[in-house]
């Protein structure tokens, strides 16, 4: 069960990650969270949506290292990888919500659902000492 739920959590973000590492992709995704966001009837200035080149290379790099991170932890299941991505998830929380009280779109509390639930989930499993010790793959 253990493993099931943080290979589940990596797999959750290899997909929501792996779009912003991929140029041209990640402008349909910011895009799409700009049209979310008038569907929804928030209509954030749309200069919150303008990104530039220098902007759109660190969705680039978040991207990548989401996508990075999340093989590690489906390659190497371990309790030690899941604990520091409960609590970094906490942390992307945080920060996803000092943006949404900056003036970013609500939409964004999708993500930080995702960042709770992933932490959550993480936490809940890890109460239980069941993981053998992580070996690395070549």
């Amino acid at each position: 069960m253990q493993k099931k739920v943080i290979r589940g959590v990596a797999l959750l973000d290899m997909t929501v990650t792996l779009p912003f590492a991929l140029p041209f992709i990640a402008e349909i995704m910011i895009l799409i969270i700009s049209e979310l966001d008038r569907w929804l009837g928030f209509y954030t200035p749309s200069g919150q949506f303008d990104i530039g080149p220098l902007a759109m290379m660190f969705v680039h790099i978040m991207g990548v290292l989401g996508v990075i991170w999340a093989l590690a932890r489906l390659h190497m299941v371990s309790l030690y990888l899941a604990r520091m991505d409960a609590v970094a998830r906490l942390a992307v929380a945080a920060l996803i919500v000092s943006a949404i009280a900056q003036g970013a779109t609500p939409v964004l509390w999708l993500f930080v659902l995702t960042e709770i639930g992933g932490s959550a989930a993480q936490f809940s499993v890890l109460r239980r000492k069941v993981i053998s010790p992580p070996v690395a793959h070549q």
